[in-house]
């Protein structure tokens, strides 16, 4: 649900200066050894301001390191490096860009002229504009027939043959039988329902849960509503609400937009502002995992066989969760590997499906671990550029297939959450791949 998070993209002070992108500079604020990722942007932007363009170089290493390969900064140190006159550097940049299947429009970048006559320079612009060309061909297994909902995320109960997505516009959860007519699950009006962000089931206790934030994409929405978030447990079978769980009220704000059920039926709650939740079924209660500081903009988290918590995160990658430390470690890759960008993630055996809408173009991906699940050992794309795909969100694994959301239309939003009418408007679908195998492997 990163699409309301804030994200590396207000940094892009280098790579989108038309555009106008702003982003906050730091006014003299220390580097101090503990800092993050952001202090380490602004401190670059604040050189690049002061026209010290070899500062920012330093400083955008020192974000690199923290965030791990992130595209974005790549970019941004092949920027920098063509203004201290190292192109050969540059152009290095741009080809782990490249390696990594994501896109720029180096060719049109005003910062990158001088590289245009370089050796190299074509070749990587080349690569940039395979990576935008159509990937995949998944056939749509069911078609929203309101193509205002916002869908954001699907759960599929077997025992029905039953596909659930939540509506974040217009505040509700349907229900897409395979066969049958589709229905709301539940309602704003029956539920006191704001956005509908994150669903899950737990098919063993025949449970739906759910999360419900205010957001500015909703219909009817207020400034007062953005204070309410809560994580929802239904009864699958009737439909009832059987309890809400608020998240806490510390005067901050709280964003719990993609969630997982373990086997044991304990819920996995990622907060987007920062935190992890879990509710564990003996406790029946929100209790805190990894607060704020660590996760930037927590997604999806997805739990492994001996327990620990996989956690997307759309600016550092994917994080792993100790469940008996709360300890956080990161899933190691090749600098040719993004990992930036997930949003939906799932974890079959050693397959970690991701959809990533943070990276440009947006695709959905298959990266496999080694045995221990630490670091990435190859990736494929699953779908990328084809007509259905549009900005993917979430997914569910039924067995081998792996269903995802195309066309979900966040982009049909403005920055203030009002819908921006498009007579040419593609509904909301739900896609069909296989979890293993694919239409093009990459092995770093």
């Amino acid at each position: 649900m990163a699409r309301r998070s804030v994200t590396i993209a207000r940094y892009r002070w280098l790579i989108l200066p038309l555009v106008g992108v702003l982003c906050r500079v730091a006014q003299g604020a220390p580097v101090r050894a503990d800092s993050t990722y952001r202090d380490y942007l602004d401190a670059a932007r604040a050189a690049e301001l002061a026209n010290d363009p070899t500062l920012a170089r330093v400083q955008l290493l020192r974000a690199l390191d923290l965030i791990h390969g992130h595209p974005d900064v790549q970019y941004l140190l092949a920027r920098v490096e063509t203004q201290l006159g190292h192109p050969d550097s540059a152009i290095a940049r741009l080809r782990t860009i490249a390696a990594m299947g994501v896109a720029y429009d180096a060719a049109h970048d005003p910062m990158l002229v001088a590289l245009r006559d370089r050796p190299g320079f074509d070749s990587v612009v080349q690569a940039m504009d395979v990576n935008r060309r159509q990937i995949g061909a998944s056939p749509v297994v069911l078609t929203l027939a309101d193509t205002d909902a916002l869908a954001e995320d699907v759960a599929y109960d077997a025992s029905t043959r039953t596909f659930y997505v939540s509506s974040v516009h217009h505040r509700k959860i349907l229900a897409l039988p395979e066969r049958g007519a589709p229905r709301d699950f539940a309602t704003a009006a029956r539920d006191s329902l704001d956005a509908v962000m994150a669903l899950a089931i737990d098919a063993k206790r025949h449970v739906l849960w759910a999360t419900t934030v205010g957001a500015p994409q909703e219909e009817g929405y207020g400034a007062a509503d953005s204070a309410r978030s809560a994580v929802l447990r239904y009864d699958l079978r009737t439909g009832r609400l059987l309890r809400r769980y608020p998240l806490p009220a510390d005067g901050r704000h709280h964003d719990p937009g993609d969630m997982t059920v373990d086997p044991s039926g304990t819920v996995i709650i990622s907060d987007a502002t920062g935190s992890v939740y879990a509710i564990p079924r003996s406790r029946d209660s929100l209790i805190l995992l990894v607060g704020p500081g660590t996760f930037h903009s927590p997604q999806t988290p997805a739990v492994a066989p001996d327990g620990r918590i996989f956690v997307a995160d759309y600016a550092r990658g994917v994080g792993v969760i100790d469940p008996r430390t709360h300890a956080v470690e990161w899933i190691g890759h090749a600098d040719t590997i993004a990992m930036s960008g997930i949003d939906g993630m799932y974890l079959v055996g050693r397959t970690l499906l991701a959809v990533q809408n943070g990276t440009d173009p947006p695709r959905v991906v298959r990266f496999e671990l080694d045995p221990q699940l630490r670091r990435v050992v190859s990736w494929s794309v699953i779908e990328r550029g084809t007509p259905h795909l549009g900005q993917p969100t979430h997914g569910a694994v039924v067995g081998d297939t792996f269903y995802f959301i195309g066309n979900s239309g966040w982009e049909r939003f403005d920055e203030d959450g009002a819908l921006v009418p498009d007579p040419g408007r593609r509904a909301p679908m739900i896609l069909r791949a296989p979890v293993h195998g694919g239409p093009s492997s990459v092995t770093p």
